[in-house]
């Protein structure tokens, strides 16, 4: 895989998390993204631009409606675009999901927060070794064995010949190590759930955590997380005493730090844009 040449679509419907994705995709030296909020702007940009793979993002409830478009994509007159390769970004990954993504023609998935290897792992896969593409009665899309047939073609194949297998579906290196700052900032998750119900309790409890979180970030020198911490503890200090706080603005800044804790401090460059963004976002907010 030649990742300057690789021309990649991300289908988000929320603006913060699309230049998420793309600051790892550029850590991986993709550059040429193009990206959509909605199921038509992403049909129009297929119709108008080479595309070599689609990052869709899409969380149930979510305005997208994802494995809709997945399935209208696979439906598709043109051979080349029901072809295309696309992988399923959620922070919801369970099994369930993986077979309603499977049998709608979803190639792979990817957990958030996103492991930029993972990422590059599932580029390759989709790329370098496709699976067969299936056109029946009653399916339509990439094989859903996940063995790969690519590997071999032999009429033994079924008769338990060791072949090549691909990863399991949830694989382990998209569920991040249970580091002091990853369980910290779970919590701070789950306190967040009372916070938004105006709960005060919730307001101590969501401040020393962050303080805690802080001390973490600054023992392990990690300029970029600390940064994000305290945009998002000034916004909760803002905005918790004028009851302003907004359920949006709280998802997209805990998304923002759990996908700094999981960027390895080596993408320097993805780290800080993400943490500038969250910052300059809720700046916007507390302006507004």
């Amino acid at each position: 895989m030649k990742p300057r040449t690789l021309q990649v679509l991300v289908i988000d419907a929320n603006t913060f998390s699309r230049g998420l994705i793309g600051e790892i995709l550029r850590s991986l030296n993709v550059t040429n993204i193009s990206s959509a909020r909605s199921e038509e702007m992403a049909a129009n940009f297929l119709l108008e631009r080479p595309t070599d793979a689609i990052l869709l993002s899409w969380e149930e409830g979510d305005s997208l409606d994802g494995l809709n478009f997945v399935r209208r994509l696979r439906k598709h007159e043109d051979d080349r675009l029901r072809r295309l390769p696309v992988i399923l970004i959620t922070a919801g990954l369970t099994r369930q999901m993986v077979i309603n993504g499977r049998d709608a023609g979803v190639d792979e998935f990817l957990a958030k927060p996103i492991s930029p290897m993972a990422m590059r792992q599932r580029l390759e896969m989709v790329i370098e070794t496709p699976r067969p593409f299936v056109d029946c009665n009653v399916y339509l899309g990439p094989c859903r064995r996940r063995k790969n047939p690519a590997d071999y073609y032999g009429a033994k194949r079924r008769s338990g010949e060791r072949v090549a297998e691909r990863p399991a579906l949830i694989d382990q290196d998209e569920i991040a190590a249970q580091t002091p700052m990853r369980l910290i900032l779970s919590q701070l998750r789950q306190t967040c759930v009372h916070l938004r119900a105006s709960r005060p309790e919730a307001i101590a409890t969501a401040f020393e955590q962050l303080k805690t979180a802080k001390s973490l970030a600054i023992e392990a020198k990690d300029h970029a997380l600390h940064a994000g911490l305290a945009s998002f503890e000034s916004y909760v200090g803002v905005a918790t005493p004028l009851g302003q706080l907004e359920e949006p603005v709280i998802t997209t800044a805990l998304t923002a730090l759990e996908q700094l804790a999981a960027l390895p401090q080596n993408y320097a460059e993805a780290r800080d844009s993400v943490a500038i963004a969250l910052g300059k976002a809720i700046q916007k907010k507390l302006a507004a």
